[in-house]
C-alpha cells in the first residue's frame, strides 16, 4: 500500500512537471553539442505567452502538485479542495489556514491523510489573495474573491 502511495504521489509530480514544460519529455541538450534548428522551429527567445488568469497560473506553480487540476487531491496522500470547508468559508480564515499550513497541525484538516501542507506565508498578500480567489471560483461553488488586504488582515493575526 504504501509503494501504490508512493508511485502515485511520483506520479502526480511528473504530471506536474509535464504540465511545467509544456508537455516537453525531450532530453535536454548535451552541452557543447549544437542542435540542428528545425525549419518549422519558434526562435528560442519566442516563448509563448502564458495567457492563463494569474490565480491559475499561481495555482499550478504552488498548489497543482498536490491538489491535482481537479482538485481532487491525491487518494490516500493529498486532501481534496473540491468544496472543503475551509474553500468555502471565511476569507481571512482561509488565508490564515494557507498561510500557516493547515495551522501545522494534521488534527484540524478535514481528511484523514498524515500528510501536512507546508505553509504559504512566504508569497505576497496579492499573489496568495489570487491563488485563493482562483480556488473559491473554482473548487469552492463559486465562492467570492479574496482580495490582498483580506490576505493582510490574515497575516496580522499571524
Amino acid at each position: 500500500m504504501i509503494l501504490r502511495m508512493q508511485l502515485v504521489a511520483v506520479a502526480a509530480l511528473l504530471g506536474a512537471a509535464a504540465c511545467a514544460t509544456g508537455g516537453d519529455t525531450s532530453p535536454p541538450a548535451s552541452p557543447g553539442v549544437a542542435q540542428a534548428a528545425s525549419p518549422a522551429a519558434a526562435p528560442a527567445s519566442a516563448t509563448p505567452a502564458d495567457t492563463r488568469p494569474p490565480g491559475q497560473r499561481l495555482y499550478a506553480k504552488h498548489c497543482l502538485p498536490c491538489h491535482q487540476a481537479d482538485g481532487g487531491g491525491v487518494p490516500n496522500m493529498q486532501p481534496p479542495i473540491v468544496g472543503g470547508t475551509w474553500v468555502k468559508g471565511d476569507a481571512q480564515a482561509l488565508a490564515l489556514f494557507v498561510m500557516t499550513g493547515g495551522f501545522g497541525s494534521a488534527e484540524r484538516k478535514d481528511s484523514a491523510n498524515d500528510n501536512v501542507m507546508p505553509e504559504f506565508r512566504q508569497l505576497a498578500d496579492a499573489d496568495l489573495a489570487e491563488i485563493l480567489s482562483y480556488i473559491r471560483a473554482k473548487f469552492g461553488g463559486g465562492g467570492s474573491a479574496v482580495t490582498a488586504s483580506d490576505v493582510a488582515a490574515a497575516r496580522a493575526r499571524l
